[in-house]
């Protein structure tokens, strides 16, 4: 494994050890660990897969235990005396809304990390938001070429999760690399991937900055699609756009996706819901009563619905919690004779099974351009 084929957002190099601090994540008969140096805590443990595994301490101080999830990529809390903390000796990512550590695992699998073909170019662009009356930032990947030709590429718009951003499907995800791989196999139409921040802030009436994930809607159509659009040679018509995301960027893809079915070719719906189980749950912080759904009557008409979109995607993980929701919208979609690609991944509600899910998706899409 080459040393730096798991770079975090911040920094490419790996960072070394600091001020008699240790590596943090480390192996011993070929089994891994996870460490810190704390000489004057007294009790110290890292969450991950929402189970706490605590540590023991050494006599020089360095605090330990085994890591023993399998999956390549984790989000990794690490606590001490009961305080959350960011540690720079492992990766930074965004989640659980708050820059998040992480553990990546060499694996078999190998679709997701850089290798030796043309990349494309991951840029953040920022404009002013009409809908949120802020500044506002989106990551932008264009693929191997774009910049030495004068074509007009398929775009897709590709949203994260609940309590993550913008940062998420590049910097844990991968999705940069997998695009590069899969166009230098011949395996993907090259298209431009916009990625925004579907936690979409907003002053209420009390004067709080809250999110609204409803707002999402009207900040896209409104603002980004305009600008981006405008800016990159992408889009233009229904059959160069597409929208996906995961859980509730998933949620996002269907509820724009469905209400604006002229403007996009094709839906893919990530460990995700195509009924909307947040609207009105502890997650909607305006506090909401629960949707009503009204976006599912353009399922009413099958036929309708499954000429509108050359691509319905829907994936989940075997052991993903929000399991009953996806079993629920089966039979919705069963019922209303809704034709998709229905993928089921080893795995939770996690990034080992949305970069599976990005990589089949983007393997089927924009075939018609």
């Amino acid at each position: 494994m080459k040393y730096n084929t798991f770079f975090q957002t911040l920094a490419f190099d790996r960072v070394l050890p600091y001020e008699g601090q240790v590596e943090c994540l480390v192996y011993e008969e070929g089994k891994p660990f996870l460490q810190i140096k704390a000489p004057e805590a007294d009790k110290v443990n890292f969450r991950y897969e929402e189970v706490d595994h605590y540590c023991t301490k050494d006599e020089s101080g360095i605090w330990k235990t085994p890591y023993t999830a399998v999956s390549a990529m984790n989000y990794v809390q690490l606590i001490v005396d009961g305080v959350e903390l960011i540690t720079p000796m492992l990766p930074i990512s965004y989640g659980y809304s708050r820059p998040y550590n992480y553990v990546e695992l060499e694996t078999n699998d190998d679709f997701y990390k850089i290798k030796d073909v043309p990349h494309g170019s991951v840029r953040r662009e920022f404009f002013e938001s009409s809908v949120t009356g802020e500044w506002e930032s989106c990551v932008v990947y264009t693929p191997p070429g774009y910049d030495e030709t004068y074509k007009t590429y398929p775009v897709l718009y590709l949203q994260h999760g609940h309590g993550e951003n913008e940062m998420g499907w590049t910097a844990a995800g991968k999705v940069n690399f997998i695009m590069d791989n899969l166009i230098a196999e011949g395996r993907t139409v090259p298209f431009v991937i916009v990625m925004n921040n579907g936690m979409v802030q907003k002053v209420d009436e009390k004067g709080r900055r809250v999110v609204d994930f409803l707002l999402f809607d009207k900040y896209l159509m409104e603002d980004v699609i305009p600008f981006i659009e405008k800016k990159f040679r992408v889009g233009g018509k229904k059959v160069y756009r597409g929208m996906a995301g995961l859980s509730m960027g998933s949620l996002q893809t269907c509820l724009t996706g469905f209400a604006h079915p002229e403007m996009f070719d094709c839906l893919g719906v990530f460990s995700g819901f195509v009924t909307d189980i947040i609207q009105g749950s502890e997650l909607d912080l305006p506090g909401r009563e629960a949707s009503a759904n009204e976006h599912l009557k353009l399922l009413d008409d099958g036929k309708k619905f499954n000429a509108l979109f050359n691509v319905f995607f829907r994936s989940m993980g075997d052991k993903d919690p929000f399991w009953s929701n996806f079993a629920h919208d089966d039979e919705l979609l069963k019922e209303k004779g809704i034709t998709q690609v229905r993928k089921v991944y080893d795995g939770t509600h996690d990034w080992n099974v949305w970069r599976e899910s990005f990589r089949d998706f983007a393997k089927l899409i924009f075939k018609n351009v």
